[in-house]
């Protein structure tokens, strides 16, 4: 906690075993404090489902808001729409790591203020990045980061929670939990199989490392006493973790001349947990997928079936999410790609997308 404290120059945090527990034991505090009286969370259109199992297991409704299909933005007259009376907390997020830009971010602090209601910060995918030079996730009343495989510290496991109001912190402390071998032996196979000729092994094996699931049924603990040695030790790599990303996703960009490129914004250092595309609907070729070449989550929020049950009355119809979630392939930039591999899927899928 003190390590990554210091590294996103913050007073207090909590961390857990994942940042979907973390984000419920938060939801779940603010429900109890409006007794019932705001018990809308708004989210983004397409987002990770397990920001939607963390409101749903509270007890809480989902209401979404849409997304520009060409920069993975967040349309702020649709989530000015979303807003209600019945609004408990808005979540804002910094997709595969690429920052939402300052004039975006600062309408959502507006319309938070206005309707009196905290902005949740979403940087799972985001640890390491900077707006205007301040760390992702310290920007809002409450931050949220993830170290789940695939981000940008991938320890396989456990997440952590920041917030300006550090009181508030002080009642979200997980349970203990044992030393965490599971999880550690866990983590150590998302390590092993990150090497591009063993991308399928994760989708066979049962440790839920090749699937995006909307799942309310995970457990809430403390993070595991190895998994936080193994994360203190770990973040003296991360900003070099984050350079290879970034690296890496700079040939794909000369690859691709800049054409379906999803645009930084100004004075933002993104983090690219992968590298995203608008490419398409067309299938994704066998030999791309043993190089990690990846649709992301299959649907929109609103149109996840067992999503369903859990979302507010009165939803507008979101088509930028629905185009994202339908043409958007994702490249992988972890420590795995070197640049080689990279060049070698660049060309690849530009064949491919010419074909």
């Amino acid at each position: 906690e003190k390590t990554l404290c210091n590294y996103l120059h913050v007073k207090n945090c909590v961390i857990g075993n994942s940042s979907r527990a973390l984000l419920y034991l938060l939801l779940a505090s603010l429900k109890k404090k409006e007794s019932g009286k705001r018990n809308e969370v708004i989210i983004p259109g397409y987002t990770c489902y397990s920001v939607a199992a963390a409101i749903a297991r509270a007890g809480l409704k989902i209401k979404v808001y849409d997304l520009d299909p060409a920069t993975l933005q967040p349309d702020i007259n649709s989530l000015k729409t979303a807003v209600s009376e019945k609004t408990l907390a808005i979540i804002a997020q910094h997709l595969f790591g690429i920052p939402t830009p300052t004039d975006k971010f600062d309408e959502f602090e507006k319309i938070a203020q206005k309707t009196g209601v905290p902005l949740i910060e979403d940087a799972a995918q985001a640890l390491g990045g900077t707006l205007s030079a301040k760390p992702l996730g310290t920007l809002a009343d409450f931050g949220i980061y993830s170290f789940g495989r695939g981000k940008p510290l991938p320890l396989g496991c456990g997440g952590a929670l920041i917030g300006k109001n550090t009181s508030a912190l002080s009642n979200l402390i997980p349970k203990s939990t044992s030393k965490g071998h599971i999880s550690l032996i866990s983590t150590f196979v998302a390590q092993i199989v990150s090497k591009p000729f063993l991308y399928w092994i994760p989708e066979k094996l049962p440790l839920g490392l090749g699937e995006t699931i909307f799942d309310t049924d995970f457990h809430i603990t403390a993070m595991p006493v190895l998994i936080q040695k193994l994360a203190q030790k770990s973040m003296t790599l991360l900003n070099d973790l984050n350079s290879h990303r970034r690296r890496i996703a700079k040939i794909y960009e000369q690859a691709f001349n800049n054409k379906k490129i999803i645009p930084v914004p100004p004075e933002t250092l993104p983090v690219y947990t992968r590298f995203p595309l608008i490419a398409g609907i067309s299938p994704i070729s066998k030999d791309l997928k043993k190089l990690g070449v990846r649709r992301m989550y299959p649907q929109a929020i609103l149109n996840v079936d067992t999503i369903k049950p859990y979302l507010a009355d009165s939803q507008p119809v979101t088509l930028g999410a629905l185009e994202i979630a339908q043409k958007l392939i994702t490249l992988p930039t972890h420590k795995g790609i070197t640049q080689n591999i990279a060049k070698l899927i660049g060309d690849k899928l530009d064949t491919d997308l010419h074909s």
